[in-house]
């Protein structure tokens, strides 16, 4: 269809050119469908780009977090933890291996802690950060290699708790890039986009928050970006940051500090929490007496406690 349309503008200009001769109204008439056409052109090339390129529309300032309550204390048995005991810092090159004109390009880091006081199979949030790119200017996704998730778990029926404290800051040493959007997330799938749309998304935050500023330049991001919910449901668990850069130059060096203050908690619930609530609501559900609801409501709360 773009096609198309390019040749009919095309033919257009030269006939235009070669008939000099039309009355005003003529030439006016033509003008005007030389218009349309143009932007006909125009909407079609627009849709060709919002078709095959999701890294055109930017995550933005993004607060998302879902789950249930922070877990309460003696609720759930620590399985994993990973945390550091001073900062550490991920110093590589970004680069561009297309025509640096194009102007933009997502990069993954995936986040770790250096340090482990406890591990679980299928827990891999403990070494070094690393920087991976995006496969193609107009490809966001990454190489399967590095699609790795922070934990597997292996009972798909558990609930989990996930704590954690992100804090540090990203910087871009050149003067000729700057950060376009950046944004850190938490999730059952690998890069759900956009974030707000999957409940498989527990946490996605970026952009300007109260917890993350960008300086003047955007040329450097500080963050510190705390989690603590509950009753989360995922086979498997992503931990990424997506970054977005926008530039001309060929590469830049990217600095990430990772502060000694971040840590990633995994927590398993006790399966007791779960029959207590499907019972309350079953006797609840079973009686029309208000008062009478409170009264079963109590006695059985009362004996959960003891056991």
């Amino acid at each position: 269809m773009c096609a198309k349309i390019l040749k009919t503008v095309d033919i257009n200009q030269v006939w235009y050119k070669k008939d000099v001769s039309l009355s005003a109204k003529s030439r006016g008439k033509m003008i005007m469908n030389k218009i349309i056409g143009l932007a006909v052109l125009l909407f079609c090339l627009s849709g060709c780009v919002r078709d095959n390129d999701a890294i055109y529309y930017p995550v933005g300032n993004v607060d998302v977090e879902r789950g249930g309550p922070a877990l309460e204390a003696g609720k759930g048995d620590l399985i994993a933890r990973s945390y550091n005991t001073e900062d550490y810092v991920l110093d590589t090159l970004a680069q561009y291996p297309g025509d640096p004109t194009l102007g933009k390009l997502t990069f993954m880091v995936s986040l770790k802690n250096r340090l482990a006081d406890q591990e679980v199979s299928g827990f891999n949030g403990v070494g070094l950060s690393k920087l991976t790119m995006s496969l193609g200017y107009k490809d966001g996704n990454y190489p399967a290699e590095s699609q790795v998730p922070v934990y597997t778990s292996s009972d798909v029926t558990a609930s989990y708790a996930i704590k954690l404290r992100l804090k540090g800051e990203l910087t871009l040493t050149g003067d000729e890039w700057m950060i376009d959007y950046i944004y850190a997330q938490l999730a059952g799938l690998f890069q759900p986009y956009p974030p707000t749309s999957f409940p498989e998304v527990f946490m996605c935050k970026g952009g300007e928050q109260s917890y993350a500023t960008f300086d003047s330049f955007r040329r450097t991001w500080t963050f510190d970006i705390t989690y603590d919910r509950s009753n989360l449901s995922f086979s498997q668990l992503y931990f990424n940051l997506f970054v977005n850069l926008a530039g001309q130059k060929r590469e830049d060096r990217v600095r990430l500090r990772i502060d000694k203050e971040s840590y990633f908690e995994i927590y398993k619930e006790k399966r007791g929490n779960v029959v207590k609530l499907h019972f309350l609501f079953f006797f609840g559900s079973g009686y029309e007496n208000r008062t009478r609801i409170t009264c079963v409501r109590g006695v059985f709360v009362h004996h959960l406690k003891r056991l």
